[in-house]
């Protein structure tokens, strides 16, 4: 039952699931980091990339830390801000010679406690008698609190019982000579070596780490954090040991199934010969496949400058380039819908072919000279983006017929490095991801993609059939009347470049044709049409649901509690009973009820449909009242509802007891 307390929540919500989907100005430069910079592992905080050395300057009230990369930070309040720093002279540090038992790698004394040692080695041990017993320190169960593999210890001058450690799992601080932990690595730049794998999904880009497998971001209490979770990243492990040897330096993230050496392999198979076409010397034997597109074509990339293309599955490969140089292809893009489109980074400049591989033409024009490590495009903008030590660049150009391309412009803005090790571009939502080393996932706003025309449901702007009642956004255009099969769509809301509107309850058949006029053109657009084609509202990646108790937003800092109930805010739940107009606002006494029978699951289990109705007040907006079993699991829980079983988009919901 809806509390009327729960009304001026549910407004701000709807305006908000309405209004956040425009953010702010197409134009801004300005970076967003998404989650922090370290992993949560299961450790005693966020983990990061190895930390090599730690060690305090000799007043005590600076801490610095060298990462694997070669870089050195300083932390003037132990770890919670790190600066870039020149390294600092290490403390006279005083070996115990030789280590005093099995697995030790290292062994130091504490300058500032008479008798007490550390051993460093898988675990991080302590003695108190000079070495001749240890404790360990670091061991839980058959895992490590900290991470295995202990590499530095830094011993504070102004306080004998604080020790840092650096392993390889980042760096880690403890106040009372090792007995309880808390990592350093939240702030401290040093993320993981990732990769995107790249995805038209809406949601925040996956990651693919060699270190840690795959990460995903999750919201916690304390803010969005990345989650390392089972599988493999990045996949040549399982070929065979002579081809291993032929591996690119920059392995290229594959498609499933796909693994490559200086041949392709699917599925354990090599599908070509060796397209390297190098047959002899010692420089061969380095050579190898160094990126990778399939679409409707497969088209791969050597280290010594050759693409090559096969339109059969891999049956048959020719060469569709080749440089003189012998420079490296670093990048291939290709998109599934426009097969014979291709970008390619090759030698450090930029090709575009429009005709399935048939001619290149170099695009770089104005472009910095540098090595470039990867190129996106989005072809109904003309976008193409790149990346790589000098920051991220974009010009635009016509990905389906040959030209000129424009000039490049540095759009890098505000992010805290210039370089750039990889890019993933949302088509849907119009966001670009960059992805820099050690700092982790930032985004912007991609003007060219925002303004490309495209009609996306508009609960979480993916593409989805119609249905009765839905709520669209028209992005690309501020549409001034449209028609839904031949009826008046009544618009709701409009922000630059974006149109909201709803499709008429009455409309009936398999596909819906849309039209409407924007900027003084005529627009049509026929999308499929289903009975129900239901969608959970979201807004930056976090659900629109309520407590049906308080009215509250649930969230990370405010679970849903076991036992309560739960308002889930949705669209596309198709005709209502009593029948109600489009463009209304549903009555605020006994609105109508959703036709089709709407269910729900937690974690996959089923769950208890309280009612479902449209949300008094507001249009084209559900209500899906849904209670939590009691047996329900404290933690991230996967959300869905489905519509005469139907089932909506996957949301992550909080769960408290």
């Amino acid at each position: 039952m809806l509390h009327g307390r729960i009304a001026p929540t549910l407004a701000a919500c709807a305006l908000w699931a309405i209004a956040a989907a425009a953010d702010v100005s197409a134009e801004d430069r300005h970076w967003k980091r998404l989650g922090g910079t370290g992993v949560a592992a299961g450790l005693a905080g966020p983990a990061g990339s190895p930390a090599d050395g730690a060690w305090f300057s000799v007043d005590g009230r600076r801490l610095f830390v060298s990462l694997r990369n070669g870089t050195v930070w300083a932390s003037e309040d132990l770890g919670l801000t790190w600066n870039p720093a020149d390294r600092d002279p290490l403390a006279p540090r005083a070996l115990l010679d030789p280590p005093t038992f099995d697995g030790a790698l290292t062994v130091l004394r504490n300058p500032y406690r008479a008798g007490v040692a550390y051993a460093l080695g898988e675990h991080l041990y302590r003695s108190d008698d000079g070495g001749s017993a240890w404790t360990n320190l670091t061991a839980i169960g058959r895992g490590s609190v900290i991470g295995r593999w202990q590499t530095a210890i830094a011993f504070s001058p102004l306080d004998p019982y604080l020790i840092v450690v650096g392993n390889a799992m980042g760096l880690w601080k403890s106040h009372d000579d090792g007995v309880t932990w808390s990592s350093l690595n939240a702030n401290l730049p040093n993320f993981p070596i990732a990769r995107f794998v790249q995805s038209g999904s809406p949601s925040p880009p996956t990651l693919a780490a060699r270190s840690l497998g795959t990460l995903e971001l999750i919201r916690t209490a304390g803010g969005p954090t990345w989650r390392a979770t089972p599988g493999p990243a990045l996949s040549s492990s399982r070929l065979p040991s002579e081809e291993r040897a032929r591996i690119a330096g920059h392995e290229p993230l594959l498609p499933p199934g796909y693994a490559v050496s200086q041949r392709v392999w699917r599925d354990g198979k090599p599908i070509s010969g060796d397209l390297t076409a190098c047959a002899s010397g010692p420089e061969c034997s380095q050579h190898s496949i160094s990126a990778l597109a399939a679409g409707q074509q497969l088209w791969a990339g050597t280290s010594n400058g050759r693409i090559w293309v096969s339109s059969d599955n891999g049956e048959n490969w020719r060469l569709s380039w080749s440089d003189a140089d012998g420079g490296l292809v670093a990048s291939l893009w290709t998109d599934p819908d426009l097969p014979y489109a291709a970008l390619a980074i090759a030698g450090g400049r930029v090709l575009r072919s429009t005709n399935g591989g048939a001619s290149w033409f170099d695009i770089s024009s104005d472009l910095p000279d540098s090595t470039w490590r990867v190129v996106v495009g989005h072809p109904a903008a003309g976008a193409v983006y790149v990346a790589g030590p000098l920051g991220i660049q974009f010009a635009l150009a016509d990905l389906s017929l040959p030209g000129p391309a424009g000039s490049w412009t540095d759009i890098s803005g505000d992010l805290p490095a210039r370089g750039a090790n990889d890019i993933a571009l949302d088509p849907l939502r119009g966001r670009l991801y960059a992805l820099l080393g050690g700092y982790g996932v930032y985004w912007t706003r991609t003007p060219q993609v925002e303004r490309a025309l495209r009609v996306l449901s508009a609960a979480d702007l993916t593409v989805r059939p119609a249905a009765p009642g839905s709520l669209l956004t028209i992005m690309g255009a501020n549409a001034v009347r449209a028609r839904a099969a031949g009826r008046p769509a009544p618009i709701l809301d409009t922000e630059p470049g974006r149109t909201q509107l709803q499709v008429p309850f009455a409309i009936r058949g398999n596909s819906l044709r849309l039209q409407f006029v924007a900027q003084g053109n005529s627009h049509t657009f026929d999308l499929p049409l289903e009975r129900v084609a239901p969608a959970i509202f979201v807004v930056d990646d976090a659900p629109l649901v309520l407590d049906a108790g308080t009215g509250a937003l649930v969230g990370w800092g405010r679970p849903a509690k076991i036992g309560g109930t739960i308002l889930v805010m949705a669209t596309g739940l198709g005709e209502v009973e009593p029948p109600w107009p489009a463009g209304r606002p549903s009555p605020e006494r006994e609105p109508p009820r959703a036709v089709a029978r709407v269910t729900a699951t937690l974690g996959g289990a089923p769950a208890n449909v309280v009612t479902a109705h449209l949300a008094p007040g507001f249009v084209g907006i559900y209500l899906v009242e849904v209670e939590i079993p009691l047996g329900a699991n404290p933690g991230a829980v996967e959300l869905a509802i489905q519509a005469d079983s139907r089932p909506s988009n996957p949301v992550k919901l909080p769960i408290g007891r």
